[in-house]
């Protein structure tokens, strides 16, 4: 494993264990608006960000902003209810805060909005350990480069001495898209088979493993 510099991380499924909440959230919100949506593609959607997923699930019904909307309003409103019973993984935190203290540059490119990302970087103790930040509101949407690409020139470090950590395999790709190293993580939303063919240069089962890594 060469040096990296800079670590960029996605959240959910990566350092937050809210990947069945988010899932159920999706289900829950497609059943509001008459759409039943199926356990696997709720689960292989994220990643993408809720409007991103929203084209994903509905490319032929042309849904009004009406009908979007009252999907996005009952997904945060199934999310929002169990946010609070939702933790990191195990040794995300000191994961995170011993990179940052071996003189790392941590961020996030997250498919959370703005406003959840600051809320949870506040909640976990983690905004005291990232520098820099990306969500869907100012870039757009995974696997999409634009992420990747900013917090790479706010931190003014070099790709290749950039990192991606995702769970997905649309962190991978967005990885792959911005010609910068990822690892993947498959205690998140996909499995190793999804992830392999992104091209990372390992993919771990857990926080554990992904320090072994990373922080030598």
């Amino acid at each position: 494993m060469r040096q990296f510099d800079l670590i960029i991380f996605d959240w959910d499924g990566t350092l937050y264990r809210s990947i069945d909440l988010i899932q159920n959230s999706i289900i829950y919100a497609g059943k509001k608006v008459g759409q039943p949506i199926a356990t696997e593609v709720a689960r292989d959607i994220i990643g993408l960000g809720l409007r991103a997923s929203q084209q994903v699930l509905f490319p032929d019904e042309k849904p009004s902003a009406e009908f979007l909307q009252k999907f996005h309003l009952a997904y945060r409103e199934h999310y929002e209810a169990g946010d609070d019973t939702i933790e990191l993984y195990a040794g995300a935190y000191e994961l995170v805060r011993d990179l940052k203290m071996s003189g790392k540059t941590v961020a996030v490119a997250t498919a959370k909005s703005r406003k959840g990302l600051d809320r949870v970087l506040v909640k976990t103790g983690l905004g005291d350990f990232v520098s820099h930040s990306r969500t869907p509101d100012e870039c757009r949407a995974k696997p999409d480069p634009q992420m990747i690409n900013e917090i790479i020139a706010e931190a003014q470090v070099a790709r290749e001495h950039t990192l991606m950590v995702g769970d997905t395999a649309h962190d991978l790709k967005m990885a792959e898209n911005a010609a910068v190293a990822s690892i993947g993580l498959t205690h998140g939303a996909h499995l190793a088979a999804r992830l392999n063919p992104c091209k990372p240069l390992a993919v771990v089962a857990d926080i554990a493993a992904l320090r072994a890594q990373i922080l030598i």
